[in-house]
């Protein structure tokens, strides 16, 4: 998918807060449409969401990419807010925190499963990370050898006489 005939220039700005607008719009009917059907979508699960479509954004949709140091910084400020907005009153806070402490003590075999796929996930998750920042790029700049200083010469003509050098 091509995104970069999406975006006018000059009206960037404008067109990544329309690509939040709906992206946010998109979660509230998602939402209200799960929860009719009586399946509706808990406090962590839409956190993990809403971090998972912010990252998205920021780096598939915002166009020039972003730097992976300031892609760091906003992820840690959305991460930062979604909780101050989850912990801001008990009736937000409490089912997330359930959804946690279940998992943590798999109180049903559906959380065993997901706690047994946290403890996997994440050292491995860490260590494909970790090998990509350590491994050595695939194509490397050619070996630079020394270039050294050439002997200097035996003699000098200078005109008519001509100068030798000593040793």
């Amino acid at each position: 998918m091509n995104l970069s005939s999406f975006w006018l220039v000059g009206f960037m700005p404008v067109q990544l807060l329309l690509v939040l607008v709906v992206t946010f719009f998109a979660f509230i009917v998602g939402q209200h449409l799960l929860k009719r059907s009586g399946k509706p979508v808990p406090a962590f699960g839409q956190a993990v969401l809403i971090w998972l479509a912010a990252y998205g954004i920021l780096k598939w949709v915002v166009r020039p990419p972003l730097p992976s140091s300031l892609l760091v910084i906003y992820m840690v400020l959305i991460t930062v807010v979604v909780f101050l907005l989850i912990s801001s009153t008990n009736r937000s806070w409490n089912p997330f925190k359930l959804t946690i402490l279940n998992t943590l003590t798999g109180e049903t075999r559906g959380y065993r499963i997901m706690r047994a796929a946290t403890v996997l996930l994440i050292p491995i998750v860490a260590g494909i990370m970790t090998y990509h920042i350590v491994k050595p790029p695939d194509i490397e700049a050619p070996l630079e050898l020394r270039a050294y200083h050439p002997a200097p010469p035996q003699s000098i003509t200078v005109y008519p006489p001509e100068y030798f050098m000593k040793k």
